[in-house]
């Protein structure tokens, strides 16, 4: 039987803008493609990594990794970009979420009250391990989290020379800001839960209902389904997603994606450079 080769950490999000600048820091990226989206394998120190896309929405999520889990050994894969805030939250557009669990927004039952869990018709999305998930897929119990927990807590953060700062209580501010790094100079990082939906708010009332249904503080189109497929193959996923909007808000004039994606690599970067230099796995 061919071994599969060993692929250290796999970065993927949606579209090639969540991924292109980590792609351009890497020291001789090797491009290939896979069903059709493109990715890069390239060293980062003592680590192999394999960074790409995985196209938009779930079906496409779960495909790419589903593909990347079959030809590869893979022991952690990380699932990045951007997300939609939910205003009535605590996070803010340049703001970065670190998920501790990922939610369903669409999966169960549509009646007149919403979506109601698969719960309501007893079958889970999934079963493993004696246990079984309905509409929420947990992050937080994995060694992983908890390495990228104690490197990132809460908190806010800037950028300097050397990468991603701490910033003292004394500098924080208050006001009416996005929270982008160009506007505000730094962003905050939470932990908790972010939402998975087939269709992004449309406007603001959906978005509430949102928020108020799930308490989750963000919501994107992939992360359940990479983490549902992550599960069935005994993976470990981490999440980390930079704020580019208010969820509901269309207006793309009002949109960060820069600023967002500046963020979250910022985070993912400290990750990377704190596992190369420790060698170290999480288990």
């Amino acid at each position: 039987m061919v071994q599969k080769p060993r692929i250290d950490i796999v970065l993927v999000g949606a579209v090639a803008f969540e991924i292109e600048t980590l792609v351009a820091t890497l020291p001789a990226p090797q491009v290939s493609s896979l069903l059709g989206e493109r990715c890069w394998m390239a060293r980062f120190g003592s680590l192999s990594l394999l960074v790409g896309t995985t196209g938009i929405g779930k079906v496409n999520g779960a495909i790419t990794t589903s593909a990347i889990l079959e030809r590869f050994r893979v022991r952690t894969i990380w699932n990045i970009g951007c997300a939609g805030a939910y205003e009535a939250g605590p996070l803010r557009v340049g703001d970065v979420l670190v998920s501790d669990s990922v939610l369903c927004g669409d999966e169960g039952v549509l009646g007149t009250r919403g979506v109601e869990s698969p719960r309501c018709i007893g079958i889970p999305l999934v079963s493993h391990k004696g246990k079984a998930y309905y509409d929420f897929f947990p992050l937080g119990d994995s060694r992983f989290f908890e390495t990228a927990a104690a490197l990132t807590p809460p908190g806010r953060y800037g950028l300097g020379e050397s990468g991603l700062l701490t910033m003292p209580e004394a500098t924080s501010w208050e006001g009416d800001c996005f929270g982008s790094l160009a506007q505000c100079g730094s962003f905050q990082i939470h932990h908790g839960a972010s939402l998975t939906v087939g269709m992004a708010s449309g406007d603001p009332t959906t978005a509430r209902k949102r928020f108020e249904r799930y308490r989750a503080l963000a919501e994107n189109m992939e992360g359940s389904a990479v983490a549902q497929t992550c599960l069935r193959y005994g993976v470990p996923m981490l999440e980390c997603r930079g704020m580019s909007n208010f969820a509901g808000d269309r207006d793309k004039s009002h949109w960060r994606l820069r600023e967002a994606m500046v963020s979250c690599h910022a985070v993912v970067r400290s990750w990377l450079v704190r596992l190369s230099q420790d060698g170290r796995w999480p288990t």
